[in-house]
């Protein structure tokens, strides 16, 4: 056995409802002190489970809170991947109303993006769990309005649209200091994305 299929063996000693236990506590937790605040041994604590326990499912703590957002993210009950309004707007809606919660005051994750700039390793990890999943339904959603007819198939602002919408998004707690609204996302969608991919025709 290769060192990474054992470890891969022991990753899956936690059965799939403990593990989301486990995510779920380390939400709450995120949620009550922030990102900077949240330790190993306090999540381990109040799950009733030892710190040993969650090294050897996420390795460390920036790999346990991206991935318990990701479960967060998922558990609030909207699928990206099934996104399929029938128009591209309506798509692109649904996809920035998935990125935020209605009210951003109860974004237990709001505290992640300003610790990117300080902890080393935190943005790869969200690029890997949370990130790149999310740019593969986009690019999907993308190749559908392709096919539709609603987007040229050479136009260049395919290739850029998962920066114009997901960098707000993230970039708004960095900057700011405060989590992206769904209003801000809307207003990337309708003033800025659609028609850079949708442009009008010129007339004279």
């Amino acid at each position: 056995m290769t060192e990474e299929s054992a470890a891969a063996s022991r990753r899956r000693k936690l059965t799939p409802e403990r593990e989301r236990e486990l995510l779920r506590v380390t939400a709450e937790l995120v949620a009550e002190v922030g990102y900077d605040r949240v330790t190993m041994a306090e999540v381990a604590q109040r799950a009733k489970c030892s710190t040993a326990t969650l090294y050897r499912q996420w390795e460390n703590k920036p790999r346990l809170v991206v991935s318990a957002w990701k479960a967060y993210e998922s558990d609030r009950g909207i699928d990206l991947g099934r996104i399929d309004t029938g128009s591209l707007r309506g798509d692109l809606l649904a996809v920035a109303r998935f990125l935020v919660s209605e009210d951003p005051s109860k974004d237990a994750f709001a505290s992640v993006p300003p610790a990117i700039v300080q902890q080393s390793g935190l943005m790869e990890l969200v690029r890997e769990i949370l990130l790149q999943p999310i740019r593969d339904d986009l690019a999907r959603l993308l190749e559908r309005a392709v096919k539709r007819g609603e987007i040229d198939a050479d136009n260049p602002a395919v290739a850029v649209a998962d920066q114009v919408l997901l960098g707000p998004w993230i970039a708004q707690g960095i900057l700011y200091g405060t989590p992206a609204t769904q209003e801000l996302l809307e207003n990337i969608v309708d003033a800025v994305l659609l028609p850079a991919l949708v442009p009008r025709p010129v007339t004279v």
